[in-house]
């Protein structure tokens, strides 16, 4: 687009130069250069100052609303980069609030200078018509001065020195010239807008790897929860800068775009004022005037690019005929051999799959062959196998029942060990009743012992006292 609109500019300049060696007057192009520059420079300073007042107001104000200080300080003023991108931002803003301002004024130049053009006797192709008397009349009300700035004072200016300079022919060109001029001039002026617009949201990228960073760098393996805090804040800056770069970003595309649709229609304006009311009443014509210089340049051209047109023509209708003769001739012989190659491979594979389908007989006839012989040593392996397993089976028949036979027997036994066990516990009960028995007997003569004893005690005693 860039390319096509440089290529347009560079074509009109050497149009309007080849024709009349008019330049645009030094005054228009430095006024607006310096309009430009002021736009941008007032821009930059009220952008730098409005972000000093949000951060004097912003805290202040945060304090009446739930959850304001916390936000303006996450997005606002906890990183540096968050400062920066809110000052570029502003900046932006700001430049386009100036450029915006300036819309009513361009407007209102339009509409001026169309009444002018509509209330007015301009006289269609006179030289030193009322049109010209009238504009010129127009730029010196010093009521005015206060347009000097805008897109149709430049351009009325630039016709009116155009006409001056004696050249009214090639007006049209010279207004394309212009609007070439004007269309690049609205891209310059639009490009620190479109460079805050690119470099907001990179600040906010900026910020991811800067918080990324910090979080990388806090992690402690060795302590993961006293490190834990550290890392969420650097995560939390790298996403709180993205999401305010991008937020603020999406607002300046908008803004940008609002601004410059409404600059581009302004332009627009003052390109057809000059189609509709420039060229028709300050052009003269030059039908009458002998053809030189760069029109007698185009008409010769014109014409030896006819006769090379015809000439190119006629080559390409003798080529055209020979090649659809070779054409036909090829066609015709490439059909004959591809219906001779198409037969020649159509025996060819018809010989190729009886001899296949023979081999594949043969094969399947032998390979069949095989089959059965392997099946019949098969089956007779596997009734080799089942006269083998009869007969085991019939030995562990017979070894069965010997088994159940001595299952009997120990069944017998186990009964009568079971039989002596009753006479074991009632033995036992026996036995413990002749232990009781000879535990009381016991008891007993140590009783009778006990007796005897203190008998004996109280026979001394008696033959004690007797004595005495």
């Amino acid at each position: 687009m860039f390319h096509d609109h440089n290529c347009r500019l560079a074509t009109g300049k050497l149009l309007v130069s080849a024709n009349h060696n008019s330049e645009i007057p030094t005054s228009s192009v430095r006024a607006a250069k310096f309009h430009r520059k002021s736009v941008t420079s007032i821009g930059t300073f009220l952008g730098l100052a409005a972000t000093v007042v949000f951060y004097l107001i912003a805290p202040v104000v945060a304090k009446y609303f739930s959850g304001g200080p916390q936000f303006l300080y996450r997005y606002f003023c906890s990183h540096p980069i968050e400062y920066v991108t809110s000052g570029l931002f502003f900046v932006g803003m700001a430049i386009l609030a100036v450029k915006w301002k300036e819309l009513p004024t361009d407007r209102a130049v339009i509409a001026n200078v169309k009444e002018l053009a509509a209330t007015a006797q301009w006289v269609q192709g006179e030289a030193g018509s009322g049109a010209v008397q009238s504009l010129t009349a127009w730029q010196a009300d010093p009521h005015r001065e206060v347009w000097q700035g805008t897109s149709m004072w430049h351009r009325v200016q630039d016709v009116l020195h155009y006409v001056n300079a004696g050249r009214k022919d090639g007006l049209e060109d010279h207004l394309k010239y212009l609007a070439d001029l004007s269309v690049d001039r609205l891209i310059q002026s639009f490009s620190l807008i479109r460079t805050v617009t690119w470099a907001v949201p990179i600040m906010g990228f900026l910020g991811t790897v800067v918080g990324i960073t910090l979080a990388i760098a806090n992690v402690t393996p060795e302590q993961l929860d006293s490190s834990l805090p550290e890392v969420t804040a650097g995560l939390a800056v790298a996403f709180d800068t993205t999401a305010q770069a991008l937020t603020m970003s999406m607002l300046l595309v908008f803004a940008t775009y609002l601004v410059e649709r409404d600059e581009q229609a302004v332009l627009n304006d003052v390109e057809q004022f000059g189609i509709d009311s420039l060229v028709p009443f300050i052009s003269q014509s030059a039908a009458a005037e002998p053809e030189s210089g760069f029109p007698a340049l185009a008409n010769w051209t014109a014409e030896i690019l006819t006769q090379q047109t015809e000439s190119w023509n006629r080559h390409l209708t003798a080529m055209q005929s020979g090649w659809a003769e070779t054409l036909n001739f090829q066609t015709d012989s490439l059909a004959q051999a591809l219906s001779d190659e198409t037969t020649a491979t159509l025996q060819s594979h018809r010989h190729a799959a009886d001899t296949a389908r023979d081999q594949y007989a043969a094969t399947l006839q032998q390979s069949s062959q095989m089959f059965v012989q392997q099946m019949q040593q098969t089956m007779f392996a596997f009734l080799d196998r089942v006269d083998l397993w009869q007969n085991a089976m019939r030995e562990s028949s017979l070894a069965s029942a010997g088994q159940a036979e001595e299952l009997h027997r120990l069944g017998r036994t186990m009964l009568q060990l079971t039989e002596a066990e009753q006479k074991l516990v009632q033995l036992q009960e026996t036995l413990n009743e002749n232990l009781q028995t000879l535990q009381m007997v016991a008891t007993l003569e140590q009783t009778v012992q006990s007796l005897n004893a203190a008998v004996s005690i109280l026979t001394s005693k008696s033959y004690m006292r007797a004595a005495a």
